[in-house]
């Protein structure tokens, strides 16, 4: 587009002597004139005549040659506009402006940059009167005729534009370029202003402006500066922090139009409210530099590319704190930015490169440890929900649903390749879609058998379970185990219906991802694709109550190991409502019957031991928030993420916690690292029995910061079982049949320890059993 651009404005300088000519001929201003510095005046009017030049068009509004100004005005909302010559590729465009009557303040004129005044779009910069608000600047835009004005650039006037007072307006524009300054002082600038191969022009609105010796100036081109430098990243240690960039892809061009080359780089470092014009620039070597302030604080590091012309690109910065208290190397507090777009639903973080990940429902923003935005992926019009990273690949995993077209997937995002804002999802190879018959057969499953499936309705007995498609997603390992292989997590989004008994149970489905490079395919909307797994090798049920649209976020926590499920609070007055539950990861799945489910069978897991206790219904869990971002960071650190608004854009807040198992507040803000360290407190159930020759596997697990070591105390394992000090795993083969008495205890150099009692009953082999009772009665008959 811009390179059609470039090529119809390169053919005006060829074609320029007839069209001034012919501009003085029809009345435009008076003959073009050469400036000392190459600029060429194109059109200088006093209206002198007496009445509108020719060549000026009315569109809407009146506009008359009234005491030697032209007079604009605009009753009942009008947006009065006049046009004239020729928006330039490089151009100054001076006026004066008295703003005469005004229907109330804030009123507005605009100087119209490029503009299509039949159609009304195009390019404006408004001026409202009598004010110095914020917004009493704006660059506005429009980029179809019918399409309504924007405003990406808003800026308060130092001076108030009052009734009846006589200003000197100057908008400069070079190519996407523009500043407008008033009386000579600038106030408002974009880099990115919308070309459209209009015209000049002049804009009013409830008011009426008179206007005066405007005059245009076709400025000479001019060299211009290279992009700013993309791809910034921060490490950082406790004096120092190093900011690392990319070359921009624009170099920037020379006075003659061709390419320029970068030639080096300028830095900076100041507070993190600084005006980078006031700063003190250096240069710097490569694509890096260390800074070393000489003080600890949260800084903004800046950087900006030099070309071989001598021009300078616009600043880029990103924030640091060298110095600043870390915990475990984690701020205390991060901010994930401000987006149009859904509220947040969860986040993951690749601890090993340094990289957090929002999910925006429509927008997935990557930035690193300090904040930081490195990229964003939109285009999704589907749910994009809980994420978490997979170390195994080093991809993101995030469910995504699309209720209308019944496709639900798994997002497998390659996050490596985020390195600017605005990458698309679909049709590309950063997101790969997996599709999820499972789910969408209990979605879709007509409960009532009418032959009717009723959609996305939280009221209705169809959808088996009350399933409303997925919401959480973790990394972990298979149920019943507390390590070994990873396995991805999934849990059913479930309605809140208040009528159902079916809908007490959170859903989880575990796969694993190993093999899933098969069905992988890139996301396409308008033809979602059925690629996927055809169930899921393991499905599994924790009783709960019902809650509202499920486990929102989902987490595997090794330190403590179990799975944490964040839910929106449930409604129904049987159960406790909690908003967090848990699981310990030890816990053997056990067959059973669902509840209120007419008898159906499944593989059930109970609740963790500790937290609240619904004594009527057996359901223990916590009033906790972690419905919309939870991320376990190890040693008992975890980030949990708040949703809000700034500026009508929706935000993404972490604060960091520790895990404290308190009933009543299971997390606490961490101040200081020393507040991690706390004495053991057991958090394992009691071992089950065994056999004789059949293998035997139970973890013993404690809350602790360091993490516990375990020991037998007092009393004997079974022969043939040992204990792990480090894993805590207790396994082997029992050689003896009998009952084993023994105490486990958990230290970490914190005080007091904590024990753990135990008493496993071994069992008899089978064979020993049946070969027993042969041998006693051949040796019987034998005997006779």
């Amino acid at each position: 587009m811009r390179g059609n651009r470039m090529t119809r404005r390169t053919r005006r300088v060829a074609v320029w002597a007839t069209s001034t000519f012919i501009a003085s001929m029809l009345g435009l201003g008076t003959v073009p004139a050469l400036a000392a510095d190459g600029d060429t005046v194109v059109l200088a009017e006093d209206f002198s005549s007496g009445r509108l030049p020719s060549g000026w068009t009315s569109h809407l509004g009146t506009w008359q040659v009234k005491n030697g100004r032209l007079e604009g005005t605009s009753v009942n909302g009008q947006r009065a506009r006049v046009t004239f010559g020729t928006s330039y590729e490089n151009y100054r465009l001076e006026a004066t402006a008295n703003f005469l009557q005004v229907a109330n303040d804030s009123r507005w004129l605009n100087v119209a940059a490029d503009f299509h005044g039949a159609q009304d779009y195009g390019s404006v910069f408004v001026v409202r009167s009598n004010t110095k608000l914020s917004n009493g600047l704006e660059y506005a835009v429009s980029k179809a005729a019918g399409a309504a004005y924007a405003s990406p650039v808003t800026a308060a006037a130092g001076v108030a534009l009052n009734t009846n007072e006589t200003h000197a307006l100057s908008l400069e524009v070079r190519g996407t370029r523009a500043t407008l300054s008033i009386d000579g002082v600038p106030y408002l600038s974009t880099k990115d202003m919308f070309r459209a191969d209009g015209t000049l022009g002049l804009v009013v609105n409830n008011s009426t402006v008179a206007f005066d010796d405007i005059k245009v100036t076709r400025l000479a081109p001019e060299a211009t500066p290279p992009g700013t430098p993309p791809g910034l990243h921060v490490s950082q240690n406790d004096t120092q922090a190093t900011l690392t960039w990319s070359a921009p892809t624009d170099a920037g061009k020379t006075p003659a139009g061709t390419p320029a080359t970068v030639t080096g780089y300028e830095v900076a470092i100041g507070t993190t409210e600084a005006d980078p014009a006031g700063l003190a620039w250096s240069p710097a070597a490569g694509t890096a530099h260390t800074f070393t302030p000489s003080k600890a604080g949260v800084y903004k590091l800046w950087v900006r590319a030099v070309n071989s012309e001598g021009k300078v690109s616009e600043p880029a910065s990103a924030t640091a704190s060298p110095g600043v208290p870390k915990i475990k190397g984690f701020n205390k507090a991060v901010s994930g930015g401000a987006w149009s777009a859904g509220h947040v639903q969860g986040i993951a973080i690749d601890q090993t490169n340094g990289y957090i990940y929002h999910s925006f429902t429509t927008l997935l923003v990557k930035t690193d440890l300090e904040g930081n935005v490195v990229g964003t992926v939109g285009g999704f019009t589907g749910h994009l929900g809980d994420l978490d990273f997979n170390e195994a690949d080093g991809r993101v995993y995030g469910s995504l649903e699309y209720k209308a077209q019944k496709a639900f997937y798994i997002a497998v995002i390659d996050v490596d390749a985020i390195d600017r804002i605005g990458m698309a999802a679909q049709n590309s190879e950063i997101v790969k879609t997996v599709y999820l018959s499972e789910v969408v057969n209990d979605f879709t499953a007509d409960m009532d058998g009418n032959g009717i499936f009723d959609g996305d309705i939280g009221n209705t007995p169809d959808h088996r379970y009350g399933s409303s498609g997925i919401d959480g997603v973790g990394f972990g390992p298979k149920f019943g185990t507390t390590g070994g292989k990873q396995y991805l997590t999934v849990a059913y989004g479930v309605y809140s219906n208040l009528n159902r008994t079916d809908n007490d149970h959170q859903v989880l489905l575990q796969y694993d991802t190993s093999d899933w490079a098969g069905y992988e395919k890139p996301l396409v909307e308008a033809a979602p694709h059925h690629s996927g797994p055809e169930q899921a090798p393991g499905k599994y049920f924790v009783r709960t109550g019902n809650t509202t649209y499920g486990v929102q976020n989902l987490e595997y926590d090794d330190f403590l190991r179990r799975w944490f499920m964040g839910v929106y609070a449930g409604a129904k007055p049987t159960f406790p409502n909690y908003t967090l539950f848990a699981v310990d990861a030890a816990t053997r799945p056990v067959p059973g019957e669902l509840v209120g489910n007419g008898g159906e069978q499944g593989l059930l897991i109970p609740l963790a031991e500790d937290g609240r206790t619904h004594e009527a219904g057996g359901v223990r869990g916590w009033v906790q928030k972690a419905d919309v971002g939870m991320e376990s960071l190890g040693d008992g650190l975890f980030y949990l993420a708040r949703n809000g608004t700034r500026n009508g854009q929706q935000t993404s807040d972490l604060t960091l916690y520790r895990w404290t198992g308190d009933a009543n507040a299971p997390f606490a803000a961490v101040n200081s690292e020393s507040e991690l360290y706390r004495a053991p407190v057991i958090t394992s159930s009691a071992p089950a029995g065994g056999q004789v020759g059949k293998a035997y596997s139970h973890t013993f697990t404690a809350s602790a910061f360091p993490k516990a070591s375990f020991t037998v105390t007092a009393g004997k394992l079974p022969k043939g079982l040992t204990l792990d000090a480090a894993s805590g795993m207790l396994s082997g083969k029992p050689v003896k049949p009998g009952k084993a008495t023994f105490t486990v205890t958990a230290t970490n150099e914190v005080a007091p320890a904590a024990t753990q009692s135990a008493v496993i009953k071994i069992k008899p082999s089978r064979n020993d059993t049946k070969g027993n009772g042969k041998e006693g009665g051949k040796g019987s008959s034998h005997n006779r």
